[in-house]
């Protein structure tokens, strides 16, 4: 592994970490939730999809919030570390309720409270923990490398999961309760166990400034930054392609492909693939650019979808593996690269602004990430339902599953295009980056003079 500029292994590795319990939560949820409280709760596509959107919609409030107090309120232990110490209980709690819920008491009132309330939860941990890595690492490809680590581990944390449920599948178990519950233990356990180095050994200082971010602040920030605008745009139809997709793959290959048995198994090789990939799309950002790499990783994900779409064929086993594997080849690389380059963008703010606002800028992200999840899971379940018919846990007609396969293909194929355009000529390169950086440091050295 390369050590970064000014980061060491131990900083790195336990800084990482942090996301593991983060993605091992948000993989089912996107996943493996939707079915669950469909199949097994006997809960409407319609409802769960209504109960997602309002979830995330309500970020839209929590975000912005969450990141100019996480910008105010610091602690003699820094800016950061307990943010995290505080999120992991409520996480625990929430992911309790919602992974191992009793089934007597499940209504549409129950998800939904114990979904706001886990949002709750991990709005604070993800953007003190994004956040705080804008702060560890300050070089362009510095930053390639950290966030792109930190996906390594976050993916490794997702493939441990999807584990779970291949094992469940392996012993003869198909129970959606039963491989739930799984993952959720394994969620609980992995909070404390991984967020505990993260606060012994990841150096967290304190606000130089302190100064003040109101929530009004972010909106001005939205209204008056076009590079803002566009990365955020790439940012919600990167997440509405990536959510539009996880949350139809256990359909698709229940019922598109008729393999239910092959479903958590495959995907556990999909997020393998993924990890495996993952320094591959690090160098490549260093090489062209973030910007370009990201581009890259868009065309590879329509051709894939455009592929499947023309030869899919039931039963076909070989087909549906590979599909999988190479799909999840480019899994990683556009919501890694552009959290690095929100974090190149918080350097720009500090200069023109003099405030370190790095909680205010991942808020936003954030904000627009979960809404383009949430719009994916509202737009794909309740066209499904209520325009192509189809029906979970039921028998759906050729025609009917001939509308899935287009939902699934093209939902997400329209929204990488909606990606890629914000980054046509994308201004903020290395070059630039660099530039901002030398003015940053000038600045510095001139005070302390």
């Amino acid at each position: 592994m390369s050590q970064t500029d000014s980061l060491n292994r131990r900083v790195l590795a336990s800084y990482s970490a942090a996301a593991v319990p983060l993605a091992a939560m948000t993989l089912p949820i996107a996943v493996y939730i939707p079915p669950f409280y469909a199949e097994s709760m006997n809960l409407s596509l319609a409802s769960i999809g209504l109960i997602f959107t309002v979830a995330r919609i309500w970020d839209v409030v929590t975000d912005p919030i969450m990141g100019a107090v996480i910008d105010r309120y610091d602690t003699r232990w820094g800016r950061r570390k307990h943010w995290l110490a505080i999120g992991v209980p409520i996480l625990m709690l929430a992911v309790f309720m919602v992974f191992l819920p009793d089934p007597d008491g499940v209504s549409v009132t129950y998800l939904a409270f114990w979904m706001l309330f886990l949002y709750v939860g991990y709005t604070m941990m993800t953007i003190a923990h994004q956040s705080w890595g804008a702060e560890l690492a300050k070089t362009y490809d510095e930053r390639s490398r950290l966030y792109s680590w930190r996906e390594i581990f976050l993916v490794g944390g997702m493939t441990v999961a999807l584990a779970i449920p291949a094992v469940v599948e392996l012993v003869g178990s198909g129970d959606q309760a039963d491989k739930v519950a799984g993952m959720g233990i394994y969620v609980l356990l992995l909070f404390p166990l991984t967020i505990l180095p993260t606060l012994l050994f990841v150096p967290d200082k304190r606000n130089p400034t302190h100064v003040a971010v109101e929530w009004a602040t972010a909106l001005k920030i939205i209204v008056s930054n076009r590079i803002l605008w566009r990365l955020l745009s790439s940012v919600l139809f990167s997440n509405f392609a990536s959510t539009a997709s996880g949350s139809m793959y256990i359909f698709f290959a229940s019922y598109m492909f008729e393999l239910p048995q092959h479903a958590s198994i495959s995907l556990l090789f999909y997020f393998l693939s993924g990890t495996l990939a993952m320094p591959l799309w690090m160098k490549l950002a260093i090489v062209l650019g973030k910007d370009r790499a990201i581009k890259v990783a868009l065309w590879y994900g329509i051709l894939a979808k455009l592929i499947i779409f023309a030869i899919a064929d039931p039963g076909n086993v070989v087909m549906f593996w590979t599909y999988t594997f190479f799909t999840g080849v480019a899994f990683g690389a556009a919501p890694t690269l552009l959290r690095s380059m929100m974090a190149d963008l918080t350097d720009v703010d500090e200069l023109e602004s003099g405030q370190k606002r790095t909680g205010v800028f991942f808020a936003l992200l954030n904000t627009i990430d979960k809404l383009g999840s949430a719009i994916a899971v509202g737009v794909v379940f309740v066209v499904l339902e209520r325009v192509v018919g189809f029906q979970a846990g039921a028998a759906n007609s050729s025609a009917t599953m001939q509308g899935f396969l287009a939902v699934y293909c093209f939902a997400p194929v329209i929204a990488y295009a909606l990606t890629y355009l914000p980054l046509i000529r994308y201004p903020l390169d290395k070059t630039a980056h660099e530039e901002v950086r030398a003015k940053l440091e000038g600045r510095t050295a001139h005070a302390a003079a």
